[in-house]
């Protein structure tokens, strides 16, 4: 049988592929272990960039100032003041009867006693805002401008009892005011100014109090009327504008005039001005020098057809005649007070208005029992010249632009709140004056209505 001859192995061959095997070894050992280091090996942290903050707007805290009613057993009137809204007029004139607020409204005795919710605050949450009589205004600078004439005190607006109950209420709303605002009170009375203080001040508790023993002694009975320190003069009073008012304050609206460039000279976030009326802004008006002569020279014409030599001899004779007329005067307003005292009436307060009815009442009668002496009351008539709308919007707008613009601040609203006796009209010119006025300066209003009229008696 045939075998076929088996070679030997080949060694060469056999160790060239064992080294190859064990390179391959080597390297997956490397390889392997390497990529299984980096399987577990831990990773270095990364850092993404933040999202954005999200802006947070500051929450703005609202403050409504609420009158309590209290029930004081004494000699306040018992009749509430009342809000009345003054939005729709298209009814007669006499009696006007017009619908409640919402949140009807008075003085302290307010409806449910109340202004709102006034809560604690200051400048570090904002602008505060202050809601009185449903007129809401916002700031951190309040000012407070009252009229103190004796118009507000008439028996037909309710006498001294009801400006007694304004005052009160005044006091108790400064008393809830946050301490953080800053405040301040003018009192304004034909022309004249009396600041509580030179410049607002903090709502702090010790100028509340200070503030309510200021206030206490104003228009408090017959002898302490009107402005006591007449204190303030404003610096736009030197304008060509303020020279031409103050030539006849007493004139229309020229007072109030003034009293507006007194507050915006004070520089408040914005002010409640308490009146019994406001003037539309084509009220104003002045005397030019024609003016002057032409009102001179037919008073001088009148003195000479009433049968005087001349305007000097005429005030001599009226100089000498006056004490009988004025002793005359003062002797019917004594009788009066003694039996309204005797009544239990509130002693009458007389308007310039009513003053001038009076004398002219009385020199009626002395006209006929002293007819050989009597020497008349000759008056002179002065002539005007009217400021145009658009003449006085023009000098406020130069004013706030000069006071706020110029400074970065926001211009002031002025907002009024009118005082009116129960039984007073209300007419529609009288809201047309008013709306005029405080839509100039971005603000509202309210017609508060007070206490019944007392009764005047026989002297008028």
């Amino acid at each position: 049988m045939y075998h076929p001859k088996r070679n030997p192995p080949n060694k060469i061959l056999w160790s060239i592929l064992a080294g190859i095997l064990i390179l391959h070894l080597i390297a997956l050992a490397i390889f392997g272990g390497w990529t299984l280091y980096e399987a577990i090996r831990p990773q270095d942290p990364t850092f993404d960039e933040p999202p954005p903050a999200e802006k947070i707007e500051r929450v703005e805290l609202e403050y409504k100032v609420r009158m309590r009613e209290q029930q004081q057993k004494s000699a306040r009137p018992k009749q509430k003041l009342q809000v009345k809204s003054v939005q729709s007029l298209d009814m007669p004139d006499v009696d006007i009867q017009v619908p409640n607020l919402n949140n009807t409204a008075g003085i302290g005795r307010i409806g449910d006693g109340n202004f709102g919710d006034l809560g604690g605050g200051g400048l570090d949450v904002g602008q505060i805002s202050v809601e009185l009589f449903d007129i809401k205004a916002r700031g951190e600078k309040f000012l407070f401008a009252i009229d103190v004439e004796r118009d507000l005190m008439k028996d037909s607006k309710g006498g001294l009892p009801t400006y007694n109950v304004i005052k009160e209420d005044l006091t108790q709303l400064i008393n809830e005011l946050p301490s953080g605002i800053l405040f301040n009170v003018m009192l304004f009375d034909e022309g004249r100014l009396e600041l509580w203080r030179p410049s607002l001040v903090p709502a702090s508790s010790a100028n509340k109090e200070d503030f309510a023993k200021w206030l206490a002694p104003v228009n408090s009975g017959p002898s302490s009327i009107g402005v006591r320190n007449d204190n303030y003069r404003p610096q736009s009073w030197n304008s060509e504008m303020g020279k031409n008012l103050l030539g006849t304050k007493w004139s229309n609206g020229n007072e109030v005039y003034l009293t507006v460039m007194g507050m915006l000279e004070q520089r408040p976030d914005a002010i409640f001005l308490f009146s019994d009326y406001l003037p539309g802004l084509d009220r104003g008006r002045y005397r030019t020098e024609e003016d002057m002569q032409k009102s001179k020279d037919e008073y001088a014409e009148k003195i000479k057809r009433a049968g005087f030599e001349s305007e000097a001899d005429y005030k001599r004779k009226r100089d000498a005649y006056w004490p009988k007329v004025s002793k005359r005067i003062a002797d019917l307003k004594a009788e009066e007070s003694r039996e309204r005292q005797a009544k239990g009436i509130p002693p009458r307060i007389y308007s310039r208005g009513e003053n001038s009815e009076l004398r002219r009442n009385v020199e009626e009668v002395l006209k006929k029992e002293d007819k050989k002496n009597y020497v008349p009351f000759i008056a002179i008539d002065w002539k005007y010249t009217a400021i145009s709308e658009r003449e006085m919007e023009s000098f406020f707008e130069r004013l706030m632009r000069l006071e706020f613009d110029q400074n970065s601040d926001d211009r002031p609203v002025v907002n009024a709140i009118i005082f009116k006796g129960e039984d007073e009209e209300w007419t529609k010119q009288n809201d047309r004056d008013v709306d005029d006025f405080v839509d100039f300066f971005d603000g509202d209003y309210r017609v508060l209505k007070g206490l019944g009229a007392i009764d005047s008696g026989s002297y008028q």
